[in-house]
């Protein structure tokens, strides 16, 4: 996980202000840790994988994993890819996040409503926006979340 943050900082490196930065799934943790570093004027979550400590985590492992084969088939034009194993592992046994930017939005579909959505907004003091009928993919699919996105950030 912490390789996947500095690859997101490197990414912010000489971005002009105002920008934000937006995770989604796993990213979205990835953002909440870049987040400190790069100071966004603003953070968009798409149901984060949660921060925090969990006891459902398995021993971290080297390698990569398939997230169809983890998760099931993706829908059409989405393309899989390998993933860490071991950010995969980190991320299931809880990274903690102390805090994260004043300006943060977390959206939330239909299925991780609460785990993903209003918890994370609640634990935060962050900004809620869930989109009925959406679900985890439809988050970065559906043209709805999008156009509700550009409006909250051009508030």
């Amino acid at each position: 996980m912490w390789n996947y943050e500095a690859v997101a900082t490197r990414a912010c490196d000489g971005l002009g202000r105002p920008f934000a930065l937006l995770g989604w799934s796993m990213g979205g943790l990835v953002a909440m840790l870049a987040a400190r570093r790069v100071e966004p004027d603003a953070l968009v979550l798409l149901e984060p994988s949660p921060p925090g400590e969990s006891a459902n985590g398995e021993v971290p492992d080297e390698g990569l994993y398939d997230p169809e084969e983890a998760y099931g088939p993706f829908p059409d034009g989405m393309q899989a890819r390998p993933e860490s194993r071991y950010a995969r592992a980190e991320r299931e046994h809880g990274i903690s996040v102390a805090s994260v930017p004043e300006r943060t939005l977390v959206v939330s579909g239909d299925e991780f409503a609460e785990e993903r959505g209003a918890a994370v907004a609640r634990r935060y003091g962050a900004e809620e926006l869930h989109v009925a009928g959406v679900d985890h993919w439809g988050l970065v699919r559906d043209e709805r979340v999008r156009a509700a996105i550009a409006d909250w950030l051009a508030r």
